[in-house]
């Protein structure tokens, strides 16, 4: 068993460039000439009187054929004997299967995107795909040269013009063969090109990530770099205080309960038997990972608890397994509702979804595909639209620049509105997704120790009231820190839909407190 628990996308620095320039293309030449060119490269010179015996032709016929391979310069006479040019015997040396090419010379515009670290292009499958919320890699930008774009670029369509060619045009007879001039350059915006990369653990417990087989599209020195670059920038996240056993508290959840470490007494580690039957000393992590994994995901696929009522995650919510179940556990959920005959007024009004501070968190469209599946599934079981809320971490003093980015980004993946705001130390790994009062799904960013800095989300998906109830509490809480807040506006003209960031007004929601009946506690 290997379980994908997150995919991320690392960015390929890349630019589009609009290039003018003329090409050399096969044309069409009657089957005749292409015949006799080919005779005369088998048998060399011939007499006009054996190639007219050879083809059957009568003297005017004869006469046609000779004046038109003398207008395309491809044989020449002496003596009463016909051979081919120079011209026409370089059309087989330039040609790889041994036949003849005649070409023609035409305009083209060409639209090549090439990566910016050796300028290779890249195919359609990775230059057709753009996500701005990639994880950015640390490429050397110390090359002297780095701004000679245009230069960079034109010496590398001439290079991989064939690639180039094959890339941008299916249909091979519409491909051009060589590249005669470039008449302009243009570079477009840079951008980045995402290249996924998956992060999955065993049945053991151990972790590690495998770049998605794209990667396989670009050349083996740039492949090389992604990997050593996406490795360095994994063991550069940040640390932070483990707070799980804070997380399971709040929740009180019974199951990842069931594997928490117990600190010992000799300087917080715990005693433990290896394989070969001596004992050895493992500092205290707070969860037996291993025997979570192996025994929740590894033999019961997630685990239902809560007298059936909620069910172990291992992933990110938006990954397809756990969407499979946040899904399944939603439907049961309004399928239970509809039972209960509850009136319009009690519905939700807003779904909210707490972000944890993690660099790897969202780094791809799985982000936007579970917004649009969760939002279509409740307009079809409740009846109406709902918004969806994000609610991200920020700093108390950031950069207000790299306020509008995230906010932005987090709009484009199909958030309705964004509050940003501090998080309080055991809130920063705390993951919510909250329909009130009808279903949700909480993880934990769990950093296994094995593996350094790899987050590895646990947590559950669940219609339970009391874990519900809980996910409202935790909801308040950040949603009452929230310094800013950022949205679209929904006129029909590009004015009215300005993007806009403002002061943090939260009055909108003051319908959580209707689903929260014991006294609010505190995550702090």
């Amino acid at each position: 068993m290997r379980e994908r628990f997150n995919t991320v996308a690392v960015a390929i620095p890349a630019q589009l460039f609009n290039v003018r320039c003329h090409v050399s293309i096969d044309r069409q030449v009657p089957v005749m000439t292409d015949f006799a060119v080919r005779l005369l490269h088998l048998s060399g010179p011939l007499e006009v009187s054996a190639l007219r015996e050879y083809f059957g032709l009568s003297a005017s016929e004869l006469r046609n054929l000779l004046e038109l391979l003398r207008e395309e310069g491809l044989i020449g006479e002496a003596n009463g004997r016909i051979s081919l040019t120079s011209y026409a015997e370089s059309r087989f040396a330039a040609s790889s299967d041994g036949l003849p090419r005649f070409t023609r010379i035409a305009e083209r515009q060409s639209r090549p995107v090439f990566e910016l670290l050796s300028y290779t292009p890249l195919p359609k499958a990775l230059s057709s795909n753009y996500w701005d919320n990639t994880l950015e890699l640390q490429w050397n930008t110390d090359d002297p040269t780095a701004g000679k774009t245009i230069d960079k670029a034109e010496a590398a369509f001439h290079k991989h013009f064939l690639d180039i060619e094959r890339f941008e045009l299916e249909d091979v007879n519409r491909r051009a063969y060589a590249c005669y001039k470039v008449d302009e350059i243009r570079a477009g915006r840079p951008f980045s090109v995402p290249l996924p990369v998956h992060f999955e653990v065993d049945v053991e417990g151990n972790v590690e990530f495998e770049i998605d087989a794209q990667l396989e599209l670009l050349p083996e020195s740039l492949r090389s770099q992604v990997r050593t670059l996406t490795a360095d920038r994994i063991a550069a996240l940040s640390t932070r205080t483990n707070h799980l056993r804070a997380f399971i508290e709040f929740f009180d959840d019974e199951l990842l309960a069931r594997y928490l470490l117990t600190p010992s007494a000799n300087g917080g580690r715990t005693a433990l038997i290896n394989p070969d039957g001596r004992i050895g000393l493992r500092k205290d992590h707070a969860i037996d990972f291993r025997r979570y994994v192996h025994d929740v995901h590894g033999q019961a696929n997630g685990e239902v608890y809560d007298a059936g009522k909620s069910q172990a995650l291992l992933g990110a919510l938006y990954m397809p397994k756990c969407q499979s179940r946040l899904f399944n556990g939603l439907r049961r959920a309004l399928a239970a509702l509809k039972k209960t005959k509850t009136v319009n007024a009690d519905l939700p009004e807003a779904i909210f979804w707490v972000i944890p501070d993690s660099d790897l968190w969202g780094r791809t469209s799985l982000v936007r595909d579970i917004i649009n599946s969760i939002q279509t599934a409740l307009k079809e079981g409740l009846g109406i639209p709902l918004e969806v809320i994000a609610i991200a971490p920020c700093s108390q003093d950031e950069n207000r620049d790299r306020l509008f980015k995230r906010a932005r980004l987090l709009l484009d993946a199909g958030f309705s509105r964004v509050f940003l705001g501090p998080y309080q130390p055991k809130q920063e790994c705390f993951e919510v997704l909250l329909i009130p009062g009808i279903f949700g799904g909480a993880t934990y960013q769990w950093v296994v120790p094995s593996a350094d800095r790899y987050n590895v989300p646990l947590g559950f998906v669940t219609q339970s009231e009391a874990k519900l109830q809980k996910m409202v509490e935790f909801t308040r809480t950040v949603l009452a820190s929230s310094l800013y807040g950022s949205g679209r506006g929904n006129g029909n003209t590009p004015e009215e839909r300005k993007f806009w960031l403002d002061d943090a007004d939260v009055s909108d929601f003051s319908f959580l407190d209707r689903y929260v009946t014991a006294p609010r506690l505190s995550t702090g």
